[in-house]
C-alpha cells in the first residue's frame, strides 16, 4: 500500500483482483436488487450516459438543484460502517467473513478503502445507497440522482434545498463522511448542472471545456502512438470511435467536425465571403437575411425562402441612399404599399 497525495492506494496483486471479481459476481445480484433507482454507479445498465439522461429529465422538471460532492470518499470510509451496511444485506457468514478480510486489509486505523478495487467501488456505493433511501424516503425529495460520490437533489423551491443541506451534513457526519465545500452548489436549473463531464441543460448537454481539452489530448496521444507504430490501425480506430461515441451524447457536432474534419469547409476571405452560420456573423450593412427579403424584386438575387444569409456586395449602395424600413436592407427600393 502507498500514499499518493494524501490518499491511500493499495497495489493489489493479480490473484487478489481475481478474488475480488469472483466475489462481486456472487454478491452483485443481492446488493443491486435493493439499491435505489437514483444510483447509477457500478450497476449493469446504469452507467454514466443513463445518469446524464436522468439528470436532464430532472433539470427539465424542477427549477432548483443542490449538488454535493463527498470529500475523499474512499479514504474516509469507516470499516465499521461498511461492514454494518453489508450485514444488513447479507446473511451468509462465510461471505461476510471474506468481505471483512478484504475491507480490513486496506486503509489505516479502521478507515479507508483502497482506490481502484472493484470491491471498494461496490462497498462505497452500498454505504451511499443508505443516503439515497434516506433522501427519497424520510426526506421525500422531489428528485435525486447520484453517481458514486456526486449527489444532486432537486426541488421546486430554493428554501427547501437550503433547509435540507444541514440535514445531509448530519447524515454524512454520522457515517464518517463530509461534503467538499468547494464543489457544493445550490443553483437554479436554468444555469445548467455540471455533471459527469457535461453541463446539463433542459434542451442539450454541453461538453465542459476541461473535458474537451482532456479528450483532445487523449486523441493526440493515440495519434502519436499510431504514427510511431506503438498501436496498429485497429487500435487507433477503436480509440477514436470510443471518443466519438461518448461525445455524441452531447451537443458536440461542430467540435467533432473541427477535430476530425478540420479542412472540410475552408473559410473564404475577401468581399465575397458568405456567412457560414444562420445569423449575422461578420455581416456588414450590405448583408441581409433572406427571411427579411422574401418579396424579391429585380435587384434582389436571393430567390429562396428561409434564413440563409445572402451577400449583396456586388451591388454598390450609394451613400445617400434612404434608410430602409424595418426588415429590409439599406438601399433596397421600396416595393410600395402593402410590401410588409
Amino acid at each position: 500500500m502507498r500514499r499518493i497525495g494524501g490518499v491511500w492506494d493499495e497495489i493489489t496483486s493479480f490473484a487478489d483482483r481475481v478474488v475480488h471479481h469472483a466475489l462481486i459476481d456472487v454478491l452483485e445480484p443481492h446488493l443491486d436488487r435493493r439499491m435505489a433507482p437514483c444510483s447509477f454507479a457500478c450497476r449493469r445498465g446504469m452507467g454514466q450516459h443513463r445518469a446524464l439522461r436522468q439528470a436532464q429529465r430532472l433539470v427539465r422538471r424542477w427549477p432548483w438543484f443542490l449538488q454535493i460532492d463527498i470529500a475523499r470518499c474512499f479514504p474516509s470510509m469507516r470499516h465499521d460502517v461498511v461492514l454494518a451496511a453489508l450485514a444488513r444485506r447479507l446473511k451468509d457468514r462465510a461471505a461476510l467473513a471474506l468481505c471483512a478480510t478484504i475491507v480490513r486489509a486496506g486503509g489505516d486505523a479502521g478507515v479507508g478503502l483502497p482506490i481502484g478495487n472493484l470491491t471498494s467501488q461496490w462497498l462505497a456505493n452500498l454505504v451511499l445507497d443508505g443516503l439515497d433511501h434516506w433522501l427519497l424516503g424520510e426526506q421525500r425529495v422531489a428528485g435525486c440522482v447520484r453517481y458514486m460520490d456526486d449527489v444532486v437533489v432537486f426541488a421546486p423551491q430554493r428554501d427547501e434545498l437550503a433547509a435540507l443541506r444541514p440535514r445531509i451534513d448530519g447524515w454524512l457526519a454520522a457515517h464518517g463522511l463530509a461534503v467538499k465545500e468547494a464543489a457544493a452548489r445550490l443553483w437554479p436549473s436554468r444555469a445548467g448542472l455540471p455533471f459527469l463531464g457535461f453541463v446539463v441543460h433542459a434542451g442539450m448537454l454541453r461538453l465542459r471545456p476541461q473535458n474537451a481539452r482532456r479528450s483532445r489530448k487523449r486523441l493526440a496521444q493515440r495519434l502519436w502512438q499510431w504514427r510511431t507504430g506503438q498501436i496498429d490501425d485497429a487500435q487507433y480506430a477503436a480509440s477514436a470511435a470510443s471518443t466519438i461515441a461518448h461525445l455524441r451524447h452531447g451537443a458536440t457536432l461542430q467540435l467533432r467536425r473541427a477535430w476530425f474534419f478540420p479542412d472540410k469547409r475552408p473559410r473564404v476571405e475577401g468581399p465575397l465571403n458568405r456567412c457560414n452560420r444562420g445569423g449575422s456573423f461578420d455581416n456588414d450593412p450590405d448583408n441581409a437575411r433572406s427571411d427579411n427579403r422574401n418579396n424579391n424584386d429585380a435587384t434582389n438575387r436571393n430567390d429562396n425562402l428561409g434564413a440563409r444569409p445572402a451577400k449583396t456586395s456586388v451591388r454598390q449602395i450609394p451613400e445617400d441612399a434612404p434608410a430602409a424600413p424595418p426588415g429590409r436592407a439599406r438601399g433596397c427600393p421600396d416595393p410600395g404599399p402593402g410590401w410588409h
